[in-house]
């Protein structure tokens, strides 16, 4: 966890089985998670549109900020984290989740096209976790349910953030999850900062 909160208080319940594990892994078992459950949405048609969006970000709130909360012994209101799929404006003031990638070099889906990125391209910027997909379907928006059929949840939806200001430099790139290490981010939330 990086700690980012102005009063570094613990006033939640801990649970000890947790300690061992990884921020990486609790985000990775939501992933298989998701990649479990969509097959079963496409025939009730909740595998897009609003259905999709209200089962998986309640679904994302408990399975990983509920389970950082407990892991970590401080309270994550719903209010206060960054909600997934959103892209934010401003990512301080507000509990998100940071990727960091496990190499140098690695490769980023941009505008359904695949580019080289180094560490160097990231200098002074993280990355924020944002979703996971595939880069090609859009589970917001329309999708038929053949599509739905070859949706995979393998890659990570990220936005570039400036790390002095916490402003999005560039939104919706696409990195393989096994690329990445993820970090939760606490934050001492603030009203004041416009999302």
């Amino acid at each position: 966890m990086i700690d980012n909160r102005r009063l570094k208080e613990f006033e939640h319940e801990i649970d000890d089985d947790l300690q061992g594990i990884s921020d990486t892994s609790i985000l990775l078992n939501f992933q298989q998670a998701i990649v479990s459950l969509y097959p079963h949405l496409i025939p009730i048609n909740a595998s897009a549109y609003d259905s999709w969006d209200d089962i998986v970000m309640p679904l994302f709130y408990e399975m990983v900020y509920n389970t950082f909360a407990f892991k970590y012994g401080i309270d994550i209101n719903w209010d206060e984290t960054h909600t997934y799929m959103f892209s934010l404006r401003c990512y301080k003031g507000i509990n998100h989740i940071e990727c960091i990638p496990k190499h140098y070099s690695f490769a980023v889906l941009v505008n359904e096209q695949w580019i080289e990125m180094d560490n160097d391209d990231l200098e002074e910027k993280v990355l924020v976790f944002k979703s996971f997909g595939d880069g090609v379907h859009s589970l917001t928006g329309g999708l038929d349910a053949e599509d739905a059929y070859n949706v995979s949840f393998n890659l990570v939806e990220v936005d570039i953030v400036s790390a002095s200001t916490s402003n999005p430099a560039k939104t919706s790139l696409f990195i393989n999850k096994e690329q990445l290490d993820f970090v939760f981010v606490a934050e001492t939330y603030d009203d004041n900062i416009k999302r």
